[in-house]
């Protein structure tokens, strides 16, 4: 292997995760000579098992793609180490499976039926990856009609099959990274296709949860993020969908002890995210405010826990401070995918919570829209929220309220899209659709 780093904030490495589609940080890529890719592996993933991929990936040069192709149309059974491949690949990193939801979902349960019959874990782990993208290809309304019903009946096969993993807690608690890809999705579908077995999946979901919270094998923020599993399942599944009075107070015990372990260690941030994640669930947002503050005085990204303070504010009506939390954010970032990322985190925050204020809205626009100056800056996340700040400004001018000042907007896009060269074909298309008349 030959290691390279690339920060988000590089010169032209949004345009290189155009390339490889990445969702966000940290992505690990294991790359062939002729750069496709051989694996995609989870920063947070066990350390044993990480080893065990990039193993894997020195033994078979087979693309991925090819691999995932192979599962989904090939007859026979697959070896233990293609198994592994797909089990552990780290799906979730990607920017959208390029083969779609439904059908990377078809493959990976192509792939479990096919895969030996002591690859146990592996097989449990592709059932529920299958399962994750199923559900989620099902409930995305812009999915087309034929990939919508190619979802639907995955989802009824393979959520039945979860559930049955689950049951099995001894195995449930070794795939929790895995079991963590379903969601409020997944509980709804699960409820909706067989309502009198929600009280037993939950029951066993919980158990699972409870059995990785004292798993030392996990870290401590992973342990949390179990417990926040556990909670989101009780919300959904739960007879009344609320959080039982006891269940709160272990919550909060064990929040508590997992933020004094980890302050001034390396692991706080990440039992810090976590935390936060637990008592929104719980509904302590004072709390969780009082956990983001004191973070944020330590840290040395304090932006992130900006945006955290923010949102609780605007959660618990207190507009001018969540506004103050944004533009600080914002003004105190650093690197221009970074700053794009939170300046239009502070205009759509501006539109949502002052939406009176053109000229606020109208000024920091064309600020935020400066960062965006310089060469491969208008790609992957970048066009993400540039698409979510259109989408913003539309709604916000609807009628034709604010016409001047989508005017002055549009610009100082028109003046961004001049300095993009004429070779970046994809970064001109994105700037070029920015506030366009589409009629």
């Amino acid at each position: 292997f030959v290691p390279v780093y690339l920060d988000g904030d590089d010169p032209g490495a949004q345009k290189w995760g155009d390339v490889f589609g990445i969702a966000g940080y940290p992505t690990v890529l294991a790359l062939g000579p002729d750069r496709k890719e051989l694996a995609r592996i989870a920063g947070g993933m066990d350390l044993k098992l990480y080893t065990d991929m990039l193993d894997l990936v020195l033994g078979d040069l087979r693309p991925i793609d090819d691999l995932v192709a192979e599962a989904r149309e090939a007859t026979g059974s697959l070896s233990l180490d293609d198994c592994r491949r797909l089990a552990y690949n780290g799906w979730g990193l990607e920017d959208s499976p390029p083969a779609g939801e439904a059908r990377l979902a078809a493959a990976l349960d192509a792939a479990a039926d096919r895969c030996p019959a002591d690859a146990r874990v592996e097989r449990a782990r592709l059932i529920v990856l299958a399962a994750a993208y199923a559900v989620s290809a099902e409930t995305d309304g812009k999915a087309d009609a034929s990939a919508h019903d190619e979802a639907s009946k995955l989802a009824a096969a393979l959520v039945p099959r979860v559930r049955q993993i689950v049951a099995d807690r001894a195995l449930a608690a070794v795939i929790l990274d895995a079991l963590q890809y379903l969601d409020e999705e997944f509980f709804a579908a699960s409820d909706r296709m067989s309502h009198d077995a929600s009280p037993q999946l939950l029951a066993d979901w919980s158990a699972a949860m409870d059995a990785a919270l004292e798993d030392g094998r996990y870290t401590a923020g992973d342990r949390l993020m179990a417990l926040y599993s556990r909670l989101a399942a009780v919300k959904a599944l739960g007879a009344d969908h609320s959080i039982p009075a006891p269940l709160a107070a272990d919550a909060d015990r064990l929040v508590d002890a997992a933020l004094a372990d980890a302050r001034g260690t390396p692991a706080e941030p990440g039992v810090v995210n976590a935390a936060l994640n637990v008592l929104a669930t719980l509904g302590e947002n004072e709390r969780a405010y009082a956990v983001a503050e004191q973070a944020m005085q330590s840290s040395k990204t304090p932006y992130y826990y900006m945006a955290d303070l923010a949102d609780l504010d605007e959660e618990l009506g207190r507009t001018q401070a969540a506004i103050g939390w944004l533009e600080r954010a914002y003004r105190e970032s650093k690197g221009p995918a970074t700053r794009f990322e939170w300046g239009t985190s502070y205009v759509r925050g501006l539109i949502r919570m002052k939406p009176d204020d053109e000229a606020a809205v109208r000024d920091a626009a064309i600020e935020v829209l400066g960062e965006l100056e310089g060469p491969d800056r208008i790609h992957t996340r970048a066009r993400t929220r540039l698409e979510r700040l259109d989408a913003s400004l539309r709604e916000w001018s609807k009628g034709g309220a604010h016409a001047a000042a989508l005017a002055a907007i549009r610009a100082r896009m028109d003046s961004v899209c001049a300095g993009i060269p004429s070779t970046d074909g994809e970064a001109l298309r994105s700037c070029g659709g920015f506030l366009a008349d589409r009629g």
